[in-house]
């Protein structure tokens, strides 16, 4: 089925037409792409009304169920099941479907979410998914995002058990599932084998928007805020975000913060080397490539196309799939928008500097990694309270210190323990390979903390 000339104005309409295209023909699909570059956003194009108005056939005959994994009380077999249901519930209950099959469901549910014995949580799942695969007479599309967590750490049978109930009901039950990393790729067990089976001719790899797609993007943020951009500025906004959904957004909020009339272009490509979100978004970007493709990156820049030739061709084509080597002009080769080559050809010089495992802080580019990842940007707090510890390598912080170094000496008196701890919890997240379980950030109970360099 094709449906050019006929996607109007969706954002992204070739990706909207290729997930359409799979469900009307009863196919699961896997979209990969890296980070924010517009997963979640295609996904709520796909369930809109307008899309499935538009590329479905007959959109009564099916039921469209949108779950987001990050959103999962517990990463376990029993938060997968659970958050499945509740979220099909949701939809059943705005759909108003048949009485009778809606409280069977909720009973399942229900006995996914307080089981009187742990078989009961994949048995009522099925049975739920049975009764209503035979009950509501329509195929039942579950949309999955955010699914990298998910499929990594919960036990292989959870998947082994969802391609059984694919193969039940065929093309009734479509499973669209969105990641950063291709399922394959992921795990490599011989039950998650056979449900990555259901994408193996289905995958699409997402890149950068296409012009007229990222000037959308950058109108729909002038909205937002109230602003006007020229034609000149989304030129500008383009060139340096290269069509990447997450920085052209950071890059359009330094625009407007710009304060100049005509903005002054050599000023606020400044602050964009500088900026919190211009540099967190590089930095997932960054963290999403192997250490091979950073390499390889690393190469491209310095010494171009010749740089990468001492890489096998699939490295290249890693890097193409992930929409960090883009086709220019006259089909030459180019990095993802300047801000992001920029920040490439400064990591050919951390990485000559960076220090042993552990926690290592460039104070310059203000950039932190933990065993040879960049982590996270952090806020201004978190980045005083981590550069006090870091200067005082494997010391005692107490508390006193930490306000007058973080908050500033005049909050001695109004900044309590639990703020403080609230502070440190946060920043755990972004530097401790398990918040819950620290390596790095130590806490010394009753007199403060301290970091150690593992």
């Amino acid at each position: 089925m094709t449906h050019a000339g006929e996607t109007g104005d969706l954002t992204r309409a070739e990706e909207v037409a290729y997930v359409m295209d799979c469900i009307t023909d009863g196919a699961c699909c896997s979209i990969v792409g890296v980070s924010n570059m517009g997963k979640s956003d295609l996904l709520r194009t796909v369930y809109s009304a307008e899309a499935r108005k538009r590329f479905l056939p007959d959109t009564e005959q099916y039921v469209f169920i949108h779950i987001d994994f990050n959103l999962m009380v517990a990463l376990t077999e029993q938060g997968f099941y659970e958050l499945i249901l509740r979220n099909t519930l949701e939809e059943l209950k705005r759909l108003q479907v048949p009485p009778a099959l809606l409280e069977q469901a909720d009973v399942f549910y229900h006995q996914v979410v307080n089981p009187s014995t742990p078989f009961l949580v994949p048995l009522s799942f099925n049975e739920c998914v049975i009764a209503l695969g035979e009950g509501l007479g329509q195929r039942i599309v579950l949309l999955c995002d955010e699914f990298d967590e998910a499929f990594k750490e919960i036990d292989a049978r959870v998947f082994l058990n969802l391609r059984a109930l694919r193969d039940r009901f065929a093309e009734r039950l479509i499973y669209v599932v969105f990641s950063e990393q291709q399922l394959e790729e992921s795990r490599r067990e011989p039950e998650i084998a056979e449900f990555c089976e259901l994408f193996a001719h289905r995958t699409l790899f997402l890149g950068p928007l296409n012009d007229t797609d990222a000037r959308r993007v950058i109108r729909a943020f002038a909205r937002e805020e109230e602003v006007e951009f020229s034609a000149e500025d989304e030129d500008f906004v383009i060139a340096q975000a290269g069509g990447h959904p997450g920085l052209l957004r950071a890059v359009c909020h330094v625009l407007t913060q710009a304060g100049s009339d005509p903005p002054t272009y050599k000023l606020v490509r400044k602050r964009l080397d500088s900026d919190h979100n211009v540099r967190g978004e590089c930095a997932k970007l960054w963290n999403d490539l192997s250490p091979v493709e950073q390499d390889a990156l690393i190469a491209f820049v310095d010494r171009g196309r010749p740089g990468l030739e001492a890489w096998p061709p699939e490295v290249e084509q890693g890097l193409r799939r992930k929409g960090i080597l883009v086709a220019g002009r006259k089909d030459q080769l180019r990095v993802l928008g300047a801000l992001f080559e920029g920040f490439a050809r400064r990591q050919k010089r951390v990485k000559a500097k960076k220090g042993p495992p552990g926690v290592w802080v460039d104070v310059d580019a203000g950039d932190v990694w933990v065993d040879g990842k960049l982590t996270p940007t952090l806020t201004d707090l978190e980045y005083r309270l981590l550069l006090l510890l870091y200067g005082r390598l494997g010391k005692l912080c107490d508390k006193y210190q930490i306000v007058e170094s973080v908050w500033g000496e005049e909050y001695i008196d109004e900044v309590d323990d639990a703020r403080i701890d609230k502070l440190v919890s946060r920043l755990r997240r972004k530097i401790e390979p398990n918040p819950g379980e620290p390596r790095y950030l130590i806490t010394v109970r009753g007199r403060g903390y301290k970091l150690i360099s593992g």
